[in-house]
Protein backbone atom coordinates (compact mmCIF):
# COMPACT_ATOMS: atom_id res chain seq x y z
CA UNK A 1 0.00 0.00 0.00
CA UNK A 2 2.82 2.09 0.18
CA UNK A 3 1.88 4.71 -3.22
CA UNK A 4 -1.78 4.50 -1.97
CA UNK A 5 -0.18 6.14 1.69
CA UNK A 6 1.87 8.88 -0.10
CA UNK A 7 1.16 8.71 -3.81
CA UNK A 8 5.10 8.20 -3.93
CA UNK A 9 6.01 11.52 -2.75
CA UNK A 10 7.52 9.66 0.09
CA UNK A 11 9.17 6.77 1.43
CA UNK A 12 6.67 4.75 3.14
CA UNK A 13 5.83 1.44 3.01
CA UNK A 14 2.75 -1.31 4.72
CA UNK A 15 0.80 -4.06 4.76
CA UNK A 16 -2.77 -4.86 4.65
CA UNK A 17 -4.12 -8.41 5.68
CA UNK A 18 -7.74 -10.31 5.71
CA UNK A 19 -9.51 -10.60 8.67
CA UNK A 20 -8.94 -14.36 7.82
CA UNK A 21 -5.04 -14.41 7.75
CA UNK A 22 -5.26 -12.39 10.97
CA UNK A 23 -6.89 -14.98 12.57
CA UNK A 24 -5.15 -17.52 11.14
CA UNK A 25 -1.88 -15.77 12.07
CA UNK A 26 -3.80 -15.34 15.67
CA UNK A 27 -3.57 -19.27 16.14
CA UNK A 28 0.22 -19.52 15.38
CA UNK A 29 2.22 -19.82 18.55
CA UNK A 30 4.69 -16.88 19.09
CA UNK A 31 4.51 -13.25 17.26
CA UNK A 32 4.20 -12.16 14.19
CA UNK A 33 7.73 -10.68 13.09
CA UNK A 34 7.46 -7.98 10.68
CA UNK A 35 9.71 -5.05 9.77
CA UNK A 36 9.76 -2.27 6.46
CA UNK A 37 12.62 -0.55 5.46
CA UNK A 38 10.28 2.40 6.09
CA UNK A 39 8.04 2.04 8.62
CA UNK A 40 7.10 5.04 10.96
CA UNK A 41 9.20 7.47 10.27
CA UNK A 42 7.24 10.88 11.22
CA UNK A 43 7.75 12.68 8.05
CA UNK A 44 6.58 10.01 5.84
CA UNK A 45 3.91 9.51 7.88
CA UNK A 46 2.86 13.25 7.96
CA UNK A 47 2.97 13.39 4.05
CA UNK A 48 1.11 10.21 3.76
CA UNK A 49 -1.89 11.88 6.45
CA UNK A 50 -1.70 14.64 3.99
CA UNK A 51 -1.71 12.48 0.98
CA UNK A 52 -4.90 10.58 2.21
CA UNK A 53 -7.08 13.55 3.46
CA UNK A 54 -6.35 15.16 -0.42
CA UNK A 55 -7.51 12.19 -1.71
CA UNK A 56 -10.65 11.78 0.08
CA UNK A 57 -11.17 15.49 0.39
CA UNK A 58 -10.77 15.95 -3.27
CA UNK A 59 -12.73 12.93 -4.26
CA UNK A 60 -9.94 11.63 -6.21
CA UNK A 61 -10.66 7.85 -5.80
CA UNK A 62 -14.14 8.09 -6.58
CA UNK A 63 -13.63 9.97 -9.52
CA UNK A 64 -11.45 7.62 -10.85
CA UNK A 65 -13.73 4.32 -9.68
CA UNK A 66 -16.88 6.23 -11.42
CA UNK A 67 -16.19 8.42 -14.33
CA UNK A 68 -12.24 7.94 -15.48
CA UNK A 69 -12.05 3.94 -15.49
CA UNK A 70 -15.24 3.54 -17.21
CA UNK A 71 -13.89 5.85 -19.86
CA UNK A 72 -10.99 4.28 -20.20
CA UNK A 73 -11.56 0.83 -20.40
CA UNK A 74 -14.24 1.87 -23.20
CA UNK A 75 -11.41 3.35 -24.91
CA UNK A 76 -8.82 0.50 -24.06
CA UNK A 77 -10.83 -1.95 -25.52
CA UNK A 78 -10.79 -0.57 -28.72
CA UNK A 79 -7.21 -1.89 -28.97
CA UNK A 80 -8.48 -5.69 -29.78
CA UNK A 81 -8.98 -4.49 -32.84
CA UNK A 82 -5.35 -4.73 -33.86
CA UNK A 83 -3.88 -7.12 -35.44
CA UNK A 84 -1.34 -7.16 -32.90
CA UNK A 85 -3.69 -7.65 -29.89
CA UNK A 86 -5.61 -11.31 -28.37
CA UNK A 87 -6.78 -9.34 -25.48
CA UNK A 88 -7.06 -6.07 -24.34
CA UNK A 89 -8.23 -5.79 -20.23
CA UNK A 90 -8.17 -3.48 -17.32
CA UNK A 91 -9.11 -3.67 -13.94
CA UNK A 92 -9.82 0.23 -12.42
CA UNK A 93 -6.82 1.84 -14.18
CA UNK A 94 -4.52 -1.03 -14.43
CA UNK A 95 -4.70 -2.35 -17.50
CA UNK A 96 -2.62 -5.39 -20.20
CA UNK A 97 -2.65 -6.03 -23.71
CA UNK A 98 -1.79 -9.39 -24.53
CA UNK A 99 -0.02 -9.34 -27.90
CA UNK A 100 -0.50 -12.69 -29.96
CA UNK A 101 0.50 -13.69 -33.79
CA UNK A 102 -2.97 -16.18 -33.56
CA UNK A 103 -6.04 -13.55 -32.05
CA UNK A 104 -8.71 -16.55 -31.78
CA UNK A 105 -6.10 -19.02 -30.10
CA UNK A 106 -4.28 -16.30 -28.51
CA UNK A 107 -1.17 -17.88 -29.51
CA UNK A 108 2.33 -17.44 -28.30
CA UNK A 109 4.89 -16.21 -30.67
CA UNK A 110 7.66 -18.41 -32.00
CA UNK A 111 10.39 -15.39 -30.98
CA UNK A 112 11.65 -16.05 -27.39
CA UNK A 113 8.91 -14.57 -24.95
CA UNK A 114 8.79 -10.93 -24.68
CA UNK A 115 10.90 -10.42 -28.22
CA UNK A 116 7.95 -8.43 -29.35
CA UNK A 117 6.97 -6.68 -25.82
CA UNK A 118 10.44 -5.22 -25.49
CA UNK A 119 10.21 -3.73 -29.24
CA UNK A 120 6.95 -2.47 -28.19
CA UNK A 121 8.59 -0.66 -25.22
CA UNK A 122 11.10 0.82 -26.55
CA UNK A 123 8.50 2.63 -29.62
CA UNK A 124 6.27 3.52 -26.30
CA UNK A 125 9.47 4.94 -24.59
CA UNK A 126 10.15 6.98 -27.94
CA UNK A 127 6.83 8.08 -28.36
CA UNK A 128 6.45 9.43 -25.04
CA UNK A 129 4.15 6.47 -23.90
CA UNK A 130 5.30 4.90 -20.05
CA UNK A 131 4.10 1.30 -20.69
CA UNK A 132 6.07 -1.65 -19.64
CA UNK A 133 6.39 -5.10 -21.02
CA UNK A 134 6.08 -8.29 -19.43
CA UNK A 135 7.45 -10.91 -21.68
CA UNK A 136 4.55 -9.99 -24.84
CA UNK A 137 2.28 -8.54 -22.47
CA UNK A 138 2.03 -4.85 -22.39
CA UNK A 139 1.39 -3.03 -18.84
CA UNK A 140 0.01 -0.04 -17.84
CA UNK A 141 -1.17 1.79 -14.41
CA UNK A 142 -1.75 5.57 -15.29
CA UNK A 143 -2.19 7.86 -11.89
CA UNK A 144 -5.92 8.19 -10.20
CA UNK A 145 -5.49 11.73 -11.89
CA UNK A 146 -5.31 11.21 -15.33
CA UNK A 147 -8.35 12.87 -17.18
CA UNK A 148 -10.35 11.75 -20.40
CA UNK A 149 -8.37 13.72 -22.71
CA UNK A 150 -5.16 12.16 -21.32
CA UNK A 151 -6.88 8.73 -21.41
CA UNK A 152 -8.08 9.61 -25.56
CA UNK A 153 -4.08 10.47 -25.64
CA UNK A 154 -2.79 7.34 -23.67
CA UNK A 155 -4.69 5.35 -26.54
CA UNK A 156 -4.15 6.86 -28.98
CA UNK A 157 -0.09 6.37 -28.47
CA UNK A 158 -0.40 2.50 -27.26
CA UNK A 159 -2.19 2.21 -31.06
CA UNK A 160 1.03 3.80 -32.43
CA UNK A 161 3.56 1.92 -31.17
CA UNK A 162 1.31 -0.91 -31.32
CA UNK A 163 1.29 -0.59 -35.14
CA UNK A 164 5.00 0.12 -35.16
CA UNK A 165 5.33 -3.17 -33.20
CA UNK A 166 3.21 -4.73 -35.63
CA UNK A 167 5.34 -3.57 -39.25
CA UNK A 168 8.69 -4.83 -37.33
CA UNK A 169 7.41 -8.22 -36.11
CA UNK A 170 6.05 -8.07 -40.13
CA UNK A 171 9.08 -6.88 -41.66
CA UNK A 172 11.48 -9.20 -39.37
CA UNK A 173 9.20 -12.62 -39.48
CA UNK A 174 8.79 -12.49 -35.61
CA UNK A 175 4.40 -12.39 -36.36
CA UNK A 176 4.21 -16.05 -36.52
CA UNK A 177 3.07 -18.32 -33.63
CA UNK A 178 5.20 -20.85 -31.75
Amino acid sequence: IAKGLSSGYAPIGGSKISERLLQDLASVPGDFEHGYTYSGHPVAAAIALENLRLLDEEKIVENACNETAPYMLAKWKTLEDHPLVGQARMIGLMGAIEMTPHKASRAKFAAPAGTNGYRCREHCYANALIMRHVYDKMIISPPLVITKSECDELVAKALKCLDLTYADAKAEGLFTAA
